[in-house]
């Protein structure tokens, strides 16, 4: 299935082997990174997580659906967002913005677009999503979505060389503005 999003100001498609750069980018942006996961090399960062994020994607699938967010006037990519089905009704969201495009309004936009294509096209009951504790603007951002917060998951994460907190969000279907 090509999914079929769109939102006012961003283009959504799958990502491609030529985004690449941008993708590589977005990975060793230490600021970015510092909630997401510790510095790794190219070949990592390609085998790890690009690779796999490349592949067809369709209800069912154990891989993440990852879209490149385009500016709608320039196509000039700003982030990556999508998500990942953690049960047959449940899939978890995930998303991260090139800091220069940042605080342009593009994450609630995205996550809001994604939010409504996850429920109304594809059927999932509840999104859930995972942040490192302390990643405070990803926490505004899925609470201004409709997010609950629904919990702590104590020293989750290994990141930066020390265990760290996971903050757990939930959205439902039956609770979505969409």
């Amino acid at each position: 299935m090509q999914p079929v999003i769109s939102s006012e100001q961003l283009v959504y498609r799958p990502l491609k082997k030529e985004d690449w750069p941008f993708f590589l980018a977005l990975y060793q942006d230490s600021k970015l990174m510092t909630y997401i996961a510790d510095p790794r090399d190219e070949a990592e960062i390609r085998s790890a997580s690009f690779e796999s994020r490349l592949l067809p994607w369709r209800k069912g699938d154990a891989h993440w659906l990852c879209l490149v967010m385009e500016t709608d006037d320039c196509r000039i990519p700003v982030g990556v967002t999508g998500f990942i089905e953690r049960s047959p009704d449940v899939a978890e969201v995930g998303f991260i913005l090139a800091a220069e495009h940042q605080r342009k309004g593009y994450g609630r936009e995205s996550l809001n677009a994604i939010i409504r294509f996850a429920f109304d096209a594809l059927d999932y009951r509840k999104l859930t999503a995972t942040v490192t504790a302390g990643n405070h603007a990803s926490q505004r951002l899925l609470l201004n979505c409709g997010f609950r917060q629904e919990g702590t998951i104590r020293q989750n994460y290994f990141l930066n060389g020390a265990w760290r907190d996971d903050w757990v969000f939930g959205l439902l279907a039956s609770e979505s503005p969409r």
